[in-house]
This record gives C-alpha cells, sequence and structure tokens, in this order.
C-alpha cells in the first residue's frame, strides 16, 4: 500500500503545472529598486515570487534544479533581507517552505541543515530513500552497499554519525535483524577485539562451510575464511586458521599437526614432540619399542609429520633423537 501511494504522490506531482513555466518579468522584481516596502517580505505570495525570479536567474528548468541553490545566491541578488527575516537565514528552508508540493529530500541540498542528523527520523527517511536509490529490495541487499554508495547519494555526513560503518547504520535502521557486521565491507572499530564476536563468525563459517563436527576444522584453510569475509580476523590471528579454531572452540582437545600448519616453532618444543609421538604410536599401533624400528618416512608424511621430518636427515635419526627406538611401549612414553 505504501508504494502504491508513494506511486500515486509522484503522480500527482507529475500533474501539478510546473511553477517554473511562468516567467517573472523585471518590472514585478520590486527588490531590484531598492529596499522594499514594509511588510512586503511577510507576503508567502511575495515571497514564492522572488523564489521563482531567482530560479529564472539562476537558470533552473524544474524544482529539482533547487537543491543547487546557496546562501549566497541569495545575497548576490537582493534577497539577503528576505532570507533573514522569512527563512532564518536557510536557504533549504526557503525552497522547502515556498514550494511544499515538492518531496524534498533536505540532504540533496548543497547544505544540509546542521541540526537535521541530530534527528533520528531523519536518519530513517534517508537509509529509506537511499535502499530506494541503490534498489535494496530484500535485507541481505544492504551487505553490497559500500561507503562510496553513500558519498555518491549525499550521505557521507550521515555516516559520520555511525563512525562511518555501514553495518552501524544499517543495524540502527533494521534493528530486528541479525546482521553479521563481517559481510559489509568494514566490521566497527574493535569488533574483532571481542572474543563473543569471533565464536559467532566461526560458528557462522563452519555451517557456512559445512562443518558438522569440530574435527573438520583441520580441514580449513586460510583461503576459506578470506573468501567468506574472513580476511580481517585471520589478521587477528596473524593468518591461522589453528588459533582461530583453538581460541573459540578452547574446550576441544586439538592435536596442532592435523591443520595445514602448525604454529611458528611448534616442532622445536619437546613438550610437542612427544605428544605427537604419543599420538602417533596409538595412530599407528605400536606396542613394543621395536616396533618404531619399522615405522617409514610414509608413515609420519602421512600423519601430518611432514614438517617434523623435514627437521632431521631421517626418520631414524628423529626417532634416536627423540628416544623412541628404546623407551616407547603400549604408544606412550615411559
Amino acid at each position: 500500500m505504501s508504494n502504491k501511494r508513494t506511486r500515486a504522490a509522484k503522480g500527482a506531482e507529475r500533474r501539478r503545472p510546473d511553477p517554473l513555466v511562468r516567467k517573472i518579468p523585471n518590472k514585478e522584481a520590486v527588490w531590484l529598486e531598492g529596499p522594499v516596502p514594509t511588510g512586503f517580505w511577510t507576503s508567502t505570495e511575495n515571497q514564492r515570487t522572488y523564489l521563482l525570479w531567482l530560479g529564472q536567474r539562476l537558470g533552473f528548468r524544474q524544482l529539482a534544479d533547487y537543491y543547487r541553490i546557496k546562501t549566497s545566491d541569495f545575497k548576490a541578488n537582493r534577497g539577503s533581507g528576505a532570507l533573514l527575516h522569512c527563512w532564518g537565514s536557510s536557504s533549504v528552508t526557503a525552497v522547502m517552505q515556498t514550494f511544499p508540493e515538492h518531496e524534498w529530500q533536505e540532504w540533496l541540498f548543497v547544505s544540509c541543515p546542521r541540526s537535521f542528523w541530530a534527528d533520528r527520523k531523519n536518519h530513517r527517511r534517508y537509509m529509506k530513500w537511499l535502499g530506494e536509490q541503490c534498489h535494496v529490495n530484500q535485507p541481505d541487499d544492504w551487505y553490497r552497499i559500500t561507503n562510496r554508495d553513500f558519498r555518491e547519494h549525499k550521505g557521507g555526513a550521515f555516516l559520520l554519525h555511525y563512525d562511518s560503518t555501514i553495518s552501524e547504520a544499517v543495524k540502527a535502521y533494521l534493528p530486528n535483524r541479525n546482521w553479521n557486521e563481517w559481510q559489509f565491507g568494514k566490521t566497527p572499530k574493535g569488533f574483532w577485539e571481542y572474543r563473543a564476536n569471533r565464536v559467532r563468525y566461526m560458528k557462522w563459517l563452519g555451517k557456512r562451510l559445512g562443518c558438522k563436527k569440530l574435527d573438520d576444522w583441520y580441514g580449513v584453510t586460510r583461503k576459506e575464511f578470506e573468501q567468506n569475509f574472513g580476511n580481517q580476523l585471520m589478521k587477528h590471528y596473524n593468518g591461522s586458521p589453528l588459533a582461530a579454531a583453538m581460541d573459540c572452540f578452547s574446550n576441544h582437545d586439538w592435536l596442532e599437526w592435523k591443520f595445514a600448519r602448525v604454529p611458528v616453532g611448534f616442532w622445536k618444543k619437546k613438550a610437542n614432540r612427544e605428544r605427537y609421538f604419543d599420538w602417533l604410536g596409538k595412530t599407528l599401533k605400536i606396542r613394543r619399542p621395536e616396533d618404531w624400528k619399522q615405522v617409514r618416512r610414509a608413515d609420519l608424511k602421512d600423519n601430518f609429520g611432514g614438517g617434523l621430518l623435514a627437521m632431521y636427515r631421517s626418520v631414524e635419526t628423529l626417532l634416536a633423537k627423540s628416544g623412541l627406538t628404546k623407551a616407547v611401549t603400549s604408544g606412550t612414553r615411559r
């Protein structure tokens, strides 16, 4: 219904006679002759005549051209008194009061009134209008709106009220919807500092990638984060999906070597190597110390130990340095 009313209103506006059709001859421009008679500017008809004459003088051909009008235009065309006494020195007020039949959008004027954005109702008006201009047909379409869209549609000053963050403006406009801030071009400042936001993203990404159990995260790569709006999150974790998973799902018993990359320096720590070999012994069903002598390079490579193996010249050297060929039974260290 509201769309029908809007179309009807626009149709009615098109049917109204264009006020600019009437040309104001200079002989009617009494303000050009000097001081106007007392009370002259209190007449709304005189005010309208002046605005029409001024528009004619400035080359305006349609009412929308008045969006270009400036205070200096009044001062340069003998309208300072009218502007001050009739419209509070506001060219925007002058135009809107003189032509109330037109549906004016204050933000389209050269200079929007200072107090305009202080009223939250105007925020909603602007966002509704912007959505129409940018063909936002459903809520998710807001995710594709950019800061450039706001700038090109005279919304730069408006967006400053939300720290130039589109997600905050959209959330204020449609507060009853669950928004994913990361799907906008830019997250709010400090967004990733809050663990709750990181966990929200990880749960969303897991669902999006089809992770049905936590162990499925072992196969998730940095590229998949970056392809799914997680580039800034990866920077928070120095590019490590492992660090992200371990932080956000800290109750899980993670095996770092199952990720595509272990943390820098991980294999240099004796405790990490011991953990890995305890796990590997159970995986390979090693029950006696001498069984370790049967372990080959492929066994380590097939079980996420390639990075560790690269630190040694051979499997034998690795196992010997780790004391496995003489100290391990049943897959656990004595």
